[in-house]
């Protein structure tokens, strides 16, 4: 199959949320990846790491690290660009099937859903807005199965002939269409469309772009599930000492620049020391919820220490109360999404909004990633945290307009 580029994914002084408005907020796709952007933030954005993809079951041992965890009952969409030697966008989509519930298909002769027509229209759409000519789809689902023509696959079929239709009405190409029950090491893959082909699947573990995803120091999880307990809310005891501390902390009196300092302070000593007292956190706590101060740290991901800085803000957001763990959320959302990390980004997303409905930067950063806005805009606006930084008194890292 050629050779497979592996390429993962300034505001005023003030807050950086009116820099994040996309032309649509139709909230159709669950996940994007932007392999056309470096995996890592500070990689440089013209760097190129080619990956040899020998054949189909290469391609589909690749799809974890495509999207950072194995998928399931799952939809994804995979970019072809340069003649078929390069992968753009990768996206993917809960895979909704009407199985043997006539009711729930959407009628006129299809046995597709309703919420797969409208997935298939949006990402349709979305590959012509950004000029992709040509997709190959991947199904995963374990109630698929080559040998038995079950109601299942007669609905994958139905969709593949749906995508077939819809991305033909846009001038889009679907490459190939393979199916499997799971990804996983020597299982078993087919095709859906074109010459009849089957196989099995290389290791995934040892796939290139999993090895480089491992070397750029992030691990592939075996569930988007998995990927989302990365964040999940810690002990209630911790959080509630953390609370307890906040409140008598309250409003510091500090300087946006003693504030910020002290974040940078505890940003650094996380490689090293990642246990952190709850007077810690709640200090962090504190000094985050000052917009200048928070706008000043999204310039972090933009530095080479960027993936502590990410597992940081991780950490942080399970120990602290709703408010806070909202923003801290966002933090990590903004890290993932500029690295083009989408279903990171996805999951950092829902967990600020699900404590924090209303939070405008996790509400524009939701808007975003869910039009497949790339990370190029986001990184515009890590980019302003630099001036947000030297409005607090403080000069970051990798500031093009000084040194620290």
């Amino acid at each position: 199959m050629g050779t497979v580029r592996a390429q993962e994914a300034g505001a005023p002084q003030g807050s950086t949320e009116a820099q994040l408005t996309p032309n649509s907020t139709k909230p159709v796709p669950r996940e994007f990846r932007f392999m056309n952007t470096p995996m890592n933030s500070h990689d440089n954005v013209h760097s190129r790491r080619h990956v040899r993809l020998g054949d189909a079951g290469d391609l589909m041992a690749a799809v974890p690290a495509m999207l950072g965890f194995h998928p399931h009952r799952s939809i994804v969409l995979i970019a072809v660009e340069d003649g078929g030697a390069g992968v753009g966008p990768t996206m993917r989509h809960d895979l909704v099937l009407a199985g043997e519930h006539i009711d729930r298909r959407a009628g006129s002769g299809t046995r597709t859903t309703p919420e797969m027509l409208d997935v298939i229209g949006y990402l349709a759409g979305y590959c012509a807005s950004e000029n992709i000519p040509a997709v190959i789809a991947v199904f995963v689902d374990d109630r698929l199965d080559r040998a038995v023509r079950g109601v299942h696959l007669l609905d994958v079929e139905a969709v593949v002939g749906e995508l077939v239709t819809t991305l033909a009405s846009f001038g889009i190409e679907l490459s190939c269409a393979l199916a499997t029950a799971e990804i996983a090491d020597s299982a078993v893959w087919w095709s859906l469309s074109g010459p009849q082909r089957h196989g099995r699947m290389s290791d995934p573990s040892t796939s290139p772009l999993t090895v480089a995803r491992v070397l750029d120091g992030y691990s592939v999880r075996r569930s988007r599930r998995e990927l989302a307990e990365t964040i999940a809310p810690g002990p209630e005891g911790t959080v509630r000492a953390v609370a307890a501390e906040i409140s008598r902390l309250g409003r510091s009196g500090r300087s946006r620049s003693d504030e910020l300092t002290a974040v940078l302070s505890y940003v650094a000593r996380a490689p090293y020391d990642t246990e952190l007292d709850p007077v810690d956190i709640a200090r962090i706590a504190v000094a985050i919820r000052v917009v200048q101060v928070r706008d000043a740290l999204l310039a972090l991901t933009l530095g080479d220490d960027a993936g502590f800085v990410e597992e940081f803000w991780a950490m942080i957001s399970r120990v602290l109360p709703r408010r806070e763990r909202a923003i801290a959320a966002t933090l990590l959302a903004f890290s993932a999404y500029v690295r083009g990390d989408g279903p990171m980004a996805r999951i950092a997303i829902d967990a600020a909004l699900e404590v924090d409905e209303k939070y405008s930067l996790a509400l524009l950063l939701d808007r975003s990633l869910s039009v497949g806005a790339g990370p190029e805009l986001v990184r515009e606006v890590a980019e302003s945290g630099f001036a947000c930084a030297r409005a607090c008194g403080v000069r970051l890292p990798g500031d093009p307009f000084g040194r620290r």
